[in-house]
């Protein structure tokens, strides 16, 4: 009496094996970053500017960014700001692909590789027309930046938003070198503002600036504010009589102070959520194992091993097959109902085309009409009224109307089958929810324990302990699942004797099927290999150990199943398949210092770009 452990434990390992897969990419995707961008999407993994400041106060701009390419465009573009000071000349634009170097010549005609440009009083736009698809470019801009540096009585003053607010997608790895006309300038001071996570070197030896971020979001700006004596900008026109230094340094060191206290409030917050991430995940754990403690439920019983039987089930083959496989019955099930209704004459099945495979189903019975909506369309709307045939049935489904006819008395037909199942007792309700809720609390720890672990990921200790009692928790999840069966004992003994009648089926071949019963106890199990998916194999079987005279006593069956042309069982079932098919078809400090956060009012802020 015993295999349907196995074959639970089986049905249960498959599904604990796919929760398992989907809750371990889950954790790898999230952890590892690894999800795929959108078709046709962008990033810019590179983002380096050299600014080289002239005695006369212009800057050399060179900007190259490097975009990997997910998809196909047409190009990209560059909006520099210049709302604020002189303007902007001597336009260059080359791009380096696959190492190699390429200069793009300017033009209006907007033909692939040229770029054009426009100019006003607030804006420089660029456009590069550059065809690619999936691959990686870098794009190299270089012009000369009119009226940058204004010098003051007291000091020269560079204020200025390098990446401005208009780049829609984040920029990685961005690197800024700012260079200034002389060296040793021991009164070079420099703030950055912008993500607080950027990091400012001042060079007073060299005369430059060095910015770098790993990540700078998407519609941020990043500001560099830097004061020099004026006797490194000595030619310059854009000049002021007012003394600024003072005003300067206490500005940027209010702003140092605010950018300080932020960075500890972060680290506060990351510190406090951390914890509470924490706790409400070992908390959960615990009630888990409480909530297993006091919920046992039924646990599977261990079961003899299957053998042969040759008792017909006492339930009908479609709700058989319901049990068997604890499912809504599918289409060979509609096919052993429609040929226990030919054996008992309330239907007539017959070929009515060799060479199309087609059969006539003729209503004989008229209460069938009355009971079942699926025959009310079969034969009132499929067919004439009176009969309907397979190939009429295998178009039907196109029209919206039509199709949702069908589907829905196939449907209903489907769930008053598995309603006279459960009838008779063969599921655990109680089981049955603590199944779902067991996975409910696999799913809901994971996404918590997940995001949790990401925040430990700095932490080695903390997150190896809490990883160590996750997966403890996941194993305790899938042994409580597996081992509490959706069938209740009742349902249990029943599949084992499905099981049983199966191996038989399964074996046929290798037994003398008239030792066992004449051919009428076989035309009996004919509607029962159907729906459990050995008709085939009991068909040819029959055709070995009886003759054709024997044979031909079978009624209904030896014409349509086993002498025929073709068989009814197979056409029937690719025939509805078809029309439900087509319906689904047819039916989305004043010191220099690092970043701060606010801003010193530099020009710049609208710059930004993109790909179209």
């Amino acid at each position: 009496m015993g295999e349907i452990l196995l074959e639970t434990q089986k049905s249960n390992k498959k599904v604990c094996e796919k929760l398992l897969i989907v809750t371990l990419f889950f954790i790898v995707g999230i952890i590892t970053g690894i999800t795929k961008a959108n078709a046709d999407s962008y990033d810019i993994t590179n983002y380096d500017v050299n600014a080289t400041v002239q005695q006369n106060g212009s800057v050399w701009l060179t900007q190259k960014i490097k975009y990997d390419f997910d998809g196909s465009f047409h190009g990209v573009y560059y909006n520099q700001d210049i709302n604020g000071i002189g303007s902007a000349s001597d336009v260059s634009v080359e791009t380096i692909e696959n190492g190699n170097v390429k200069k793009i010549p300017l033009s209006d005609k907007k033909v692939n590789n040229t770029f054009s440009q426009t100019q006003s009083e607030k804006q420089l736009k660029l456009k590069v027309y550059h065809n690619v698809e999936d691959k990686e470019v870098t794009f190299v801009y270089r012009y000369l930046l009119h009226g940058v540096v204004k010098n003051y009585e007291d000091t020269a003053e560079l204020n200025w938003k390098i990446i401005g607010t208009h780049w829609d997608v984040a920029l990685n790895n961005v690197k800024i070198n700012i260079v200034l006309p002389q060296k040793s300038i021991t009164q070079l001071q420099a703030w950055t503002h912008g993500e607080l996570s950027g990091n400012t070197i001042v060079s007073k030896k060299q005369g430059n600036v060095k910015i770098s971020l790993k990540r700078n979001p998407a519609n941020t700006f990043v500001e560099s504010h830097i004061v020099f004596p004026t006797s490194v900008t000595p030619l310059n026109q854009n000049t002021s009589n007012q003394k600024v230094l003072k005003t300067i340094q206490k500005q940027e060191k209010k702003l140092a102070l605010e950018a300080n206290e932020a960075r500890k409030r972060e680290e506060r917050n990351k510190s406090f959520s951390k914890k509470i991430m924490v706790f409400l995940t070992v908390i959960l754990i615990i009630l888990w194992f409480i909530w297993r403690y006091r919920n046992p439920g039924h646990k599977m019983k261990k079961m003899p091993p299957i053998v042969h039987s040759y008792d017909i089930p006492s339930t009908s083959a479609e709700v058989t097959q319901v049990i068997y496989k604890n499912k809504k019955p599918d289409a060979t099930a509609f096919s052993s109902f429609i040929l226990d209704l030919a054996s008992r004459h309330q239907v007539e099945i017959s070929e009515s085309d060799k060479k199309k495979k087609d059969f006539n189903v003729i209503l004989k019975d008229t209460t069938l009409i009355r009971d079942y909506s699926i025959f009310r369309v079969l034969f009132n709307t499929v067919g004439d009224g009176n009969k309907f045939t397979l190939s009429e049935l295998k178009k039907f489904g196109k029209k919206k109307k039509e199709g949702d006819q069908l589907f829905s008395a196939y449907s209903l037909w489907q769930t008053n089958v598995l309603a006279n199942a459960e009838k008779v007792g063969f599921k655990d309700d109680k089981n049955i929810s603590l199944r779902k809720k067991t996975l409910a609390w696999v799913i809901t720890v994971t996404i918590l324990a997940v995001s949790t672990l990401f925040l430990l990921a700095s932490n080695i200790v903390a997150f190896s302990s809490l990883q160590v009692f996750y997966a403890i928790f996941v194993y305790s999840g899938i042994r409580y699942y597996r081992v509490r069966s959706p069938y209740s004992e009742r349902g249990q003994e029943m599949k084992y004797q499905i099981m049983c009648f199966r191996k038989m089926l399964d074996d046929i071949g290798n037994f003398d099927m008239k030792k066992v019963g004449d051919l009428v106890l076989w035309e009996q199990i004919l509607p029962y290999a159907v729906s459990l998916g050995l008709a085939s194999k009991v068909i040819a079987a029959l055709k070995v150990n009886f003759d054709t005279a024997e044979l031909t006593t079978m009624g209904v069956y030896y014409p349509i199943l086993i002498g025929g042309n073709w068989n009814f069982n197979d056409t029937l079932t690719t025939s509805l398949g078809s029309a439900i098919t087509n319906y689904n078809s047819s039916s989305s400090g004043g010191s220099s210092g690092g970043f701060s956060g606010g801003s010193s009012g530099g020009f710049g802020g609208g710059s930004g770009g993109g790909a179209f």
